[in-house]
């Protein structure tokens, strides 16, 4: 009878925990998914530092972003001049992005962290091969390039 119990226990104790682990997962892949739907569409970007030196606004803002699904585009103007894919992960604080893109041939990631208010969109990537940023500051020496991005009114 106290086996009986102890199974009995034991079953129910990972019922739970398996129920929990689904749980927080399913919540994750809605987090990421209502962020990616928020960030489709548009963006012109109203700022941009890199490596502690802020660029100057004409130069910042004569770049545009498009993202349908989970693929980017970026504009200087009208003019393609980088594309890619990108994943989200809403569960992390600050919340995490990841962006693939080719670069004369060669595969590279970047990996960073993202913002998104409305229609503010806050980006930070540390350039191929160095640690994700853990805050949106660009400080010199860091190599870190930190964007803020306004949706397009249409």
């Amino acid at each position: 009878m106290v086996c009986r119990s102890r199974l009995m226990i034991r079953n129910a104790l990972l019922a739970l925990a398996i129920f929990v682990w689904t749980d927080g997962s399913a919540s994750t892949e809605d987090a990421n998914k209502k962020d990616l739907e928020k960030m489709q569409g548009d963006w012109a970007q109203v700022s941009f530092v890199v490596d502690g030196d802020k660029h100057p606004d004409d130069e910042a803002q004569a770049l545009f972003r498009s993202m349908k699904d989970d693929k980017y585009t970026i504009y200087q103007f009208k003019k393609v001049i980088g594309k890619g894919t990108f994943k989200l992960d809403a569960s992390k604080k600050p919340k995490t992005i990841d962006a693939a893109t080719t670069v004369g041939g060669r595969e590279l990631t970047l990996l960073g962290i993202y913002e998104l208010d409305q229609d503010t969109l806050k980006l930070c990537f540390a350039p191929p091969g160095k640690p994700r940023p853990t805050d949106f500051t660009s400080k010199k020496g860091s190599e870190h390039r930190l964007s803020v991005w306004e949706r397009e009114k249409k």
